[in-house]
């Protein structure tokens, strides 16, 4: 494996390999393709409700979608086979883009924009709830990414540059994870052994616990984004006993998804053990300018593999996660050293018949995006104000997800599912549950 840099092909056109986790996602959203009349696994969904005080809220948006084009090209990115291709336009072509990914709907429901096909990274606009969703192909952004995304719109939105010399904006295109972490070699045995002794052991221990779901009887209906959100209050005094009691809300909240797991699992899943693959950030650990807003559109995550045997109590689970958590990466340069290649195995191995016709698994991927404000203001100037925000992804294959975050003192949960393989009341009840077990084990409060 090396690290593969954008390179000049032609006058306008801008290419490099697909790499790590970039390769593993478009091998996935390929395979739900074929099944789905063009719907994707993992696509990201992300909404924000907002306040824009301008003359003309159209005009202005456009020209912020079209700024963002050139701030962050990565965003208009394609593929072409298994390289990521980007097309410096002319005046024509940026006006063809600007028809074809801004979209003004009318529409009030936002799920039920996740049922159209996405080409390249999409903005919608709906004037009826002042509302902005933002589209987009998991191997263009991560979760992070997108928040960094707003940040960066919010500011073109309260600064606009009306005159944008298109055709230098190819040295922002974003690096891929190896590159941006500096590695120009293969991996070494060492590496090699490393990665794949972890692999193995996940795939030993598959599969898990799991929810039911109708995904072997039933075809892929809506992608759906169920939400719970606490009160300031109750979110006030989660982060303060997680505090008290020394481990982070990411584990404490992983934690009580995992008892959520256990009362409602399905009597046919393997209910003796817990297996993810608990979703890092690597902008922490990458130099700038890959770890800042001008590297918002990449794929700069890393799963990495954990196991807890089943039944346990929840300050069992909550102590494994948060060493988990804490050390995985943490001042362990080697097992960072480590990521891009475990990115490439996992990529590699999505395209093996045995990763194909593996059952999918039923419990949610977990992933926490913290606190949102670490990079999404709620206010720009006297121009925006960020009053709504919410993250998921387009679930078609069955494997759903759950995220959650605070944004205006609030920790919030969405759990993203097909409703042709679970029931919205359902998932509202998972999601329930989890506050019910928090409340229970870090609040002493009975439900």
């Amino acid at each position: 494996m090396m690290a593969i840099a954008w390179k000049q092909v032609s006058a306008t056109r801008w290419e490099r390999l697909l790499t790590g986790m970039e390769d593993y996602l478009v091998e996935t959203g390929r395979s739900s393709v074929e099944l789905y009349n063009g719907r994707q696994q993992y696509n990201i969904f992300s909404k924000v409700r907002v306040e824009i005080r301008v003359p003309d809220v159209e005009s202005a948006l456009r020209q912020a979608w079209k700024q963002l084009r050139y701030e962050q090209p990565a965003i208009a990115s394609t593929l072409d086979g298994d390289r990521k291709v980007y097309d410096t336009p002319d005046e024509g072509g940026l006006d063809e883009w600007v028809m074809s990914t801004f979209i003004v709907s009318d529409v009030t429901d936002t799920d039920t924009l996740t049922s159209k096909p996405v080409r390249q990274a999409t903005l919608y606009y709906l004037p009826a709830t002042s509302e902005l969703v933002f589209r987009a192909h998991h191997w263009v952004i991560d979760g992070i990414g997108t928040i960094m995304f707003w940040h960066c719109f919010m500011e073109a939105l309260a600064s606009p540059n009306t005159n944008i010399p298109f055709g230098d904006e190819h040295v922002r295109l974003s690096a891929p994870h190896d590159k941006a972490l500096g590695y120009k070699r293969p991996p070494t045995a060492e590496q090699s052994l490393a990665t794949t002794a972890m692999i193995t052991g996940y795939l030993q221990s598959l599969p898990g616990i799991g929810l039911p779901s109708k995904i072997d009887k039933a075809l892929a209906a809506a992608c759906r984004n169920g939400e719970h959100i606490f009160s300031k209050e109750t979110t006030a005094d989660i982060i303060a006993a997680c505090k008290e009691k020394k481990i982070s809300v990411t584990s404490a909240v992983h934690t009580a998804y995992v008892c959520m797991l256990v009362k409602h699992a399905d009597p046919a899943s393997n209910q003796a053990r817990y297996t993810t693959a608990n979703e890092f950030n690597m902008r922490p650990y990458l130099p700038a300018p890959h770890n800042t807003t001008s590297s918002a559109a990449a794929v700069y995550y890393v799963p990495m593999p954990f196991t807890m045997n089943l039944p346990a109590s929840y300050w069992d689970i909550a102590l494994a996660l948060h060493e988990h958590y804490q050390t995985s990466l943490k001042g362990s340069l080697k097992t960072v050293a480590l990521t891009p290649h475990c990115c490439h195995s996992i990529a590699a191995l999505a395209k093996t018949e045995q990763f194909k016709t593996a059952p999918i698994a039923t419990d949610g991927l977990v992933s926490s995006l913290g606190i949102v404000e670490n990079h999404l203001h709620r206010q720009y100037g006297e121009t925006v104000t960020v009053t709504d925000f919410k993250l998921g992804i387009d679930v078609v294959l069955g494997a759903s997800g759950f995220f959650f975050y605070t944004f205006h003192d609030q920790l919030r949960f969405v759990y993203s599912f097909n409703d042709g393989y679970e029931e919205l009341d359902e998932v509202q009840e998972y999601l329930q549950d989890v506050e019910r077990v928090l409340r229970e084990e870090l609040l002493g409060a009975t439900l």
